[in-house]
């Protein structure tokens, strides 16, 4: 993602549009357009907590996520003191032991500051804060060398990210190596940064791919610094303040969501491996029943079975990996299977993939319901290269739009015809996200 196309809009202006106004004393809301320049930007500050914070950066032509990762909360500030005043080019909000500036001289500003501290916890680069880039835009921050920095949900060892670089995007990085590999599995660009005086965290909502240069560039011009670049659209951020490092990750629950408490027997020893559904001679299922009968033999509890993608794989060629769908020489009778691994007391997770291969059997009913994604120059169903068989292998196909109601329905059809069948949760694989279905592993 190397662009080369960065402009930083200034000439900013408070806006007053009833979000903001000049003669509200306890505001919490700064609301700037830029004015004259190729690209007019808006910037928007807004205290939603005592210690979360959101801010905005868009142009007509780098609009903010259609479908950001976190809803915006309302704003509830409980019973902490709460104070603002407003000079020319810059806003003081206090809230309790937190203190924000928000300054637009040249490009926005802002700073946060623990009660007691002279020095801000955090703080946006002077003169070059908000930029677009191309398609896409950036942000830049003071760099605290020689502090923690981690986050980005998985990332190659050590844990400590300072003075690296990483890309944001989801992958599916089987064999991966843990010191070099980059990117890994998961699309989480929170970063946070923790110093002997508090910790402050910076979350995108966006799903774009991005970078994170956390220290890594030095330019003696702009001093040292670390960037976020989004490949696509306008930003929207959460700033996240704490004390502790405990304190940033219990107020990013809060606005992200917490996961279902997990039943007890996911806290036991859950087995699984590729090659036990991928066996034709012997069959997978007989194979799966004398490795049940061994933990029993040998006393070993197990509490589930990860049944990985291999039960889905087609008989006859191509035999590629139709989601909902049942290899039935290698599982002749699932219902039967489960049954055996139930009364044994151990459960099953099924993989299931979150797109639909173009030789499956539904392909053309799902696409012509509208079931998957469009590409927006054509207006037809958006095809893709995706993994099909084993290591390597790839087939077209196209991705599930869990927001089309074809789609949701059919992928909740298909949980439940599996659940029908005695698979007690599901393994939702290759790393794309479906929310609100029950019963669903991420």
């Amino acid at each position: 993602m190397i662009q080369q196309h960065e402009y930083v809009p200034r000439n900013y202006s408070l806006q007053e549009d009833g979000t903001s106004a000049k003669g509200r004393s306890h505001d919490t809301v700064v609301n700037l357009l830029s004015s004259g320049q190729v690209h007019n930007a808006r910037f928007t500050f807004e205290a939603i907590r005592p210690n979360l914070f959101r801010t905005t950066f868009s142009t007509k032509n780098h609009p903010l996520p259609p479908h950001p990762s976190a809803a915006k909360p309302e704003a509830n500030f409980g019973n902490v003191s709460l104070s603002s005043t407003l000079s020319e080019n810059r806003k003081r909000i206090g809230l309790g032991d937190v203190t924000a500036v928000v300054e637009w001289t040249d490009a926005p500003v802002v700073s946060l500051y623990l009660e007691g501290e002279k020095k801000p916890i955090h703080r946006d680069l002077n003169f070059r804060s908000y930029a677009v880039d191309s398609s896409g835009a950036a942000h830049y921050t003071a760099y605290k060398r020689d502090t923690l920095h981690v986050g980005l949900g998985e990332k190659a060892a050590p844990m400590n990210l300072s003075n690296r670089h990483f890309i944001i995007s989801a992958t599916d990085c089987f064999g991966y190596d843990v010191y070099r590999t980059d990117p890994m599995y998961k699309h989480i660009p929170l970063l946070i940064n923790a110093t002997p005086k508090g910790c402050v965290a910076i979350f995108s909502t966006s799903h774009s791919r991005g970078t994170w240069s956390v220290g890594s560039e030095v330019d003696g011009l702009w001093g040292h610094y670390k960037v976020y670049r989004q490949a696509h659209g306008g930003l929207e951020e959460y700033l996240i303040v704490g004390r502790t490092v405990k304190d940033v990750v219990k107020t990013y629950a809060d606005l992200v969501g917490y996961p279902k408490l997990i039943p007890r027997w996911a806290l036991g020893y859950i087995s699984g491996g590729m090659k036990y559904s991928m066996l034709d001679e012997p069959r997978a299922c007989d194979v799966l029943l004398e490795f049940a009968a061994k933990l029993k033999l040998h006393d070993i509890p197990c509490s589930a079975f990860q049944l990985s993608s291999g039960y889905t794989v087609a008989e006859e060629e191509p035999k590629t990996r139709n989601v909902f769908t049942w290899n039935r020489h290698r599982f002749p009778d699932p219902q039967a299977f489960t049954a055996a691994y139930h009364a044994a007391g151990i459960r099953i997770i099924a993989n299931i993939k979150p797109y639909v291969l173009g030789n499956h059997p539904e392909y053309k009913k799902l696409s012509q319901a509208n079931a998957f994604f469009s590409n927006p120059a054509t207006d037809k169903t958006a095809v893709a290269r995706l993994w099909s068989a084993g290591g390597g292998e790839s087939g077209e196909g196209s991705h599930i739009d869990f927001t089309s109601s074809a789609g949701f329905q059919w992928w909740f059809n298909g949980v439940k015809a599996l659940r029908a069948i005695g698979i007690d949760a599901m393994w939702n694989d290759n790393k794309y996200i479906s929310r609100n279905i029950p019963g669903i592993i991420h």
